[in-house]
């Protein structure tokens, strides 16, 4: 599944490295072809083998769940929230292309995940919609992000069980149940 994953990823990009703006996508690529264990790939793969589907049609939704956690982690790093220097032992994506192609390269990650869905061949147009519909919940202000507000509301002080939960369940839990 990851190297299934890998190929995919690197495959769907390689088409834009003649355009203009390759900038971006180098820095795109630097984050999410920079290795990882590929969980949530892995269990959307294995989520559909087990309900009897070919997995490889997954890959598209596989892919936007991967796309949309490492934006995440791109902003993340940034300045103005954990401005970590290195992720998995790399300079982080602002370290290497600066702050304002950072954020672009998170942006154009997240939206092109949402297109990688939409131009799903295996799926519906009703399944796409539903796809699209509950990832984008469980990424967003309920969901991922609203996780990492909570992470960002809770620093610098004792944080109760409940919310640390919330803040983990939001940030961690989300996609992995997306």
């Amino acid at each position: 599944y990851r190297e299934f994953i890998e190929k995919y990823l690197a495959d769907f990009y390689e088409q834009f490295h003649d355009l203009p703006q390759n900038q971006l996508f180098e820095a795109m690529e630097y984050s999410l072809l920079a290795g990882g264990k590929r969980l949530r790939p892995v269990f959307a793969f294995e989520f559909c083998r087990l309900c009897g589907r070919d997995w490889q049609a997954a890959a598209p939704f596989a892919a936007a769940v991967e796309m949309i956690h490492t934006y995440s982690l791109i902003h993340d790093d940034l300045p103005s929230m954990d401005n970590d220097d290195f992720r998995r032992g790399r300079p982080t994506n602002h370290k290497v292309y600066g702050e304002a192609m950072a954020i672009l390269a998170g942006d154009a990650m997240l939206t092109s995940a949402f297109g990688h869905i939409a131009n799903a061949d295996a799926l519906t147009d009703s399944a796409k919609l539903r796809a699209v519909s509950y990832l984008s919940r469980c990424a967003g202000e309920t969901g991922m992000v609203g996780g990492q507000v909570l992470d960002l509301e809770g620093e610098g002080r004792s944080l109760s069980v409940e919310e640390l939960r919330a803040i983990h369940n939001g940030k961690t839990t989300a996609l992995i149940l997306a």
